[in-house]
This record gives C-alpha cells, structure tokens and sequence, in this order.
C-alpha cells in the first residue's frame, strides 16, 4: 500500500489569543477524526501542555456533560468523542470545533468501513440493510443528531430538531468540511501555536471489496438523511463567510504522526525529517 504523507503548517500568527483555551473537538463518524486524535495525542505525549480525552458513546452508560474530575485537572484539554455539540459546556474557556463531510459519502464510507471491519462483503450484507439497522438504531440523520444534542436519544428525529441542529452552527468556534481538511487542521495549530504536522491517514483501508453506490441506494441516503443534507448546505454557507489571514512563515517544528513509521517522542526539524525518511524503505510519497 503506498502511503501519502502530508505536511500541514502552522503559521505563525502576530498573536495567539486562544492558547489558554481548552479544544473540543467534535467527532463526527468518517470525517477524518481519528487522525485527529492520533495526532492530539502525539502532541499531547511531546508538549506535556494538553492532556487529551477521548470518549467513546456507548448508550447505556452516556456521559451527558464533562465528568467534574476532568474540569479539576491542571492542565489544558483536548477532548474529543462521538458526543453531542454541548459536551463541555461546563468549561467556560473552550474553542469548540468539528469537521463535516457530504451525507452520502460519509454514509457510503461508514457502509464500506462496516463491511471491512466485520469481514463481510456487500452481497452478504445489502446497503438497504445497513440504512434499516442505521435507522434502527436511531443513527439516522447521525449528524443533525450531534448538532442537535440527539446523539444518545432513542427516538425518532423531528423537523425542528433540524432547526436547533442550524443553530447550533454557531456554537462552534471553527467548523468546515471533509475536503477542507488540512486547513481545519493548520488553523487549529496556527491559533494554538503548535507545531507543524507531517502526517499520514488512520484507518486508511485496502478494502478486499469494490463498492458503488446505484441510484437505489442513494435514493435510500437522500430518503432517510434529508436534515443532514439541508445541515450540510447551511455549513457551507457558514464557511464561506469565514476569512483566516494567515502570512507565509509557519513553525518549522514539526511532530509526525503515522501508523506507518516508528518515530522518537518529539518533534523534528526538516532535515531530521528528511533523513528519517530517507532511511526508510519507501512506499511513501511526501
């Protein structure tokens, strides 16, 4: 598998009013968040500056808002979670953020990831199946949920549901979209002043399996995901209206994070990161 690298910088802004703020970061299933948390994570380990909380939403045991022993903690946060838009709420000094991505591909590559994940292939398991157990399960509309404060809610969505969820854009701090990826990420790090990021993708998959959705199946998204879609408009709405002035020198620091090449615990300077990968027997392509 060859394996892309890319660099994201972080520009060095005349003032960083954000750095004494806690992140949130609000993961929406298959928009890149767990590349995210990969990197956060390494950040977190190198700096010594953020402690880094992930928590994962399971139904029965659902965390409404931040646990009282998180906000007690001395140093910075960043938490992340498939968690509705107010998880931290109870931080008064939070830069809350996520990143969203086109319903039907996110929803096709949600299918294809399930369909790796459990060894199957689309003739066993029928996308129409997928939608019905999604639905099932109350993960229709999946987005909408999240900005809505719906995620952990065993009922059916509503319209107006849809209108909060368009509110709630503005909750958010910095929002944009999957194929806006690494600007979400390089204005992260600008505002925060923190390292450049050379990275590579998590759960970045050969799948066994060729898949395309056909009209039918995309009738069923546009069908049972319509509040997503109408969100999804109105963010892009939102992002155009967003102006970040950023100038041409970025931190020349920079932290790799990969699954795919062993590093040391800190950060790197270009040559190192050339020598690194010049030592390395290449699939990579930077």
């Amino acid at each position: 598998m060859k394996i892309n690298f890319k660099l994201v910088p972080s520009y060095n802004l005349k003032r960083a009013i954000l750095q004494n703020k806690a992140i949130y970061f609000m993961h929406i299933p298959k928009c890149g968040g767990t590349t995210i948390d990969h990197i956060f994570v390494k950040l977190s380990s190198i700096l010594k500056t953020y402690d880094f909380y992930r928590h994962k939403y399971k139904i029965r045991n659902y965390c409404e808002k931040l646990k009282p022993f998180v906000l007690e903690e001395q140093k910075k946060l960043f938490i992340s979670g498939h968690l509705n838009y107010n998880f931290c709420s109870k931080i008064e000094n939070c830069f809350k953020s996520t990143i969203v991505r086109e319903p039907s591909e996110r929803i096709v590559s949600d299918y294809k990831f399930f369909i790796h994940k459990t060894k199957k292939n689309p003739s066993e398991y029928l996308f129409e199946n997928y939608i019905k157990n999604e639905i099932s399960k109350f993960r229709d509309n999946l987005v909408t949920r999240q900005f809505s404060g719906l995620y952990n809610k065993e009922r059916s969505i509503k319209f107006n549901d849809l209108d909060i969820a368009i509110k709630n854009i503005n909750y958010f701090d910095l929002i944009n979209t999957f194929e806006n990826w690494d600007n979400f990420l390089s204005d992260i790090l600008s505002y925060f002043k923190l390292p450049s990021i050379l990275y590579s993708r998590f759960q970045q998959h050969n799948y066994s399996f060729n898949y395309m959705p056909d009209k039918k199946s995309l009738n069923l998204i546009y069908k049972h995901y319509e509040y997503d879609f109408e969100l999804y408009k109105r963010i892009n709405q939102k992002i155009k209206q967003q102006s970040n002035v950023m100038n041409n020198v970025y931190n020349d620091k920079i932290c790799i994070v990969s699954p795919y090449i062993k590093t040391e615990n800190k950060l790197y300077s270009k040559n190192e990161v050339s020598s690194l990968f010049n030592k390395n027997e290449t699939n990579y392509f930077l």
